[in-house]
């Protein structure tokens, strides 16, 4: 896996966060709708209930007194109780219709039998299948509108009468205070349902955001960091190569010299060869002339056998002369020899050694830098001083 699709993964697609809280809130929305539909009609259940025992009671009622025309049922009893369009009664025997809501409603229908009158399937059913002497009720759908039919069959005078309760439930659903109740729990669930919907978006997003401001910041971060390296790399590059500030034991060279052999642009290349006092210390003799030597004049010293040696590069003859000249404290100059190319570096090399008295080049430290420190001499002059001791001694 790479790099690009490791970081890519870091992000959340927020498509994908819509779709599923879409589906989510779909999901919720479905299952509100259900409660609510069994929230209705538990209200429902719990009026027709109520509703069942208001015909139970008006059927015994009709049966405190015997016998009662049918007139005098519908005038005494039933033409007294309340009724509207929403909510009326319905009296039939056998399957002739006796009264219907009202004198006007009943005149209306006489004609008409109690099959006619219930024609919807779910009316039809609900009067076919009333029970004697005790009340069932049922939502029915008469005229395109749903009731809460409450009903029963029972006898009198030794005939068989069908009483029936219809209300309609928009009497029951749109009641101020179950209206209110409902309006503010579809607002809730409305608040509830957007909140669930938007809030994991909007995390989403902002989480996408961060992502991308921590990448853009490690993205700087590591440029940073770069940059510090190369920065602390040309410095200790720099540092190391700076040769004002920086001396190198003298079985150095041979690093040196390799190193330009297969560099024209540094030639000519000249050796520049002191042998300095015996009170002088390599600190002393190069930090009086630092300010004499240049960058890219390389200096390499013996603190055992006292001896100073400059490599200057891009120096002719003329000029090694003329820095030989310049050089401060007390030293003696033992030869200048310059290479002009390449196949005479060795032996210029073999030349100068020659006029240092060959000293010796083992145990090369390659590439050890050694500041011009007079520390570095005094333990050889210690270590000298104690061997010629000890021959005193002997």
């Amino acid at each position: 896996m790479s790099k690009k699709n490791r970081k890519k993964r870091k992000y959340i697609s927020v498509t994908l966060v819509l779709i599923f809280m879409a589906v989510v809130v779909a999901g919720l929305a479905g299952l509100t709708f259900f409660e609510m539909q069994r929230y209705e009609d538990g209200i429902i259940d719990v009026c027709a209930t109520q509703q069942d025992s208001y015909v139970q009671l008006v059927i015994d009622q009709i049966n405190l007194k015997e016998n009662r025309t049918d007139q005098e049922i519908i005038e005494n009893i039933l033409s007294t109780l309340d009724s509207s369009s929403n909510r009326y009664w319905t009296f039939s025997k056998e399957q002739t219709m006796l009264y219907v809501k009202d004198a006007l409603e009943t005149n209306r229908y006489q004609s008409l039998t109690a099959n006619s009158y219930y024609r919807s399937d779910s009316a039809t059913d609900f009067i076919d299948n009333l029970v004697v002497n005790k009340v069932n009720h049922e939502r029915i759908e008469l005229d395109g509108k749903d009731y809460i039919a409450s009903g029963a069959l029972f006898e009198y005078g030794g005939e068989e009468y069908r009483i029936c309760l219809l209300t309609n439930t928009t009497v029951l659903l749109d009641n101020n205070k179950f209206l209110g109740s409902k309006m503010e729990l579809i607002i809730i669930f409305i608040v509830v349902y957007s909140l669930i919907f938007i809030l994991p978006i909007v995390i989403t997003i902002l989480y996408n955001i961060l992502q991308k401001k921590l990448f853009v910041t490690k993205q700087e971060l590591i440029e940073v960091g770069s940059a510090v390296e190369r920065l602390n790399e040309k410095l200790t590059t720099d540092e190391i190569y700076d040769n004002r500030k920086n001396l190198f034991s003298l079985p150095t060279v041979k690093a040196f010299l390799e190193e330009y052999k297969d560099k024209r642009a540094a030639f000519p290349i000249s050796f520049i060869a002191f042998k300095y006092g015996e009170k002088e210390t390599v600190s002393k003799f190069f930090g009086r002339n630092c300010v004499t030597l240049g960058k890219k004049d390389i200096k390499f010293y013996d603190g055992r056998l006292h001896l100073a040696l400059i490599l200057c590069i891009r120096c002719n003859a003329t000029k090694a002369k003329e820095l030989a000249s310049k050089i401060k404290g007390e030293y003696e100059l033992l030869g200048i020899e310059t290479s002009v190319s390449a196949t005479s570096l060795d032996e210029k090399f073999n030349k100068i050694m020659d006029k240092m008295g060959n000293p010796p080049l083992a145990a090369v430290e390659t590439g050890k830098v050694m500041r011009p420190d007079s520390r570095t001499e005094s333990r050889y002059r210690a270590k000298e001083e104690t061997t010629e001791d000890k021959k005193n001694a002997e």
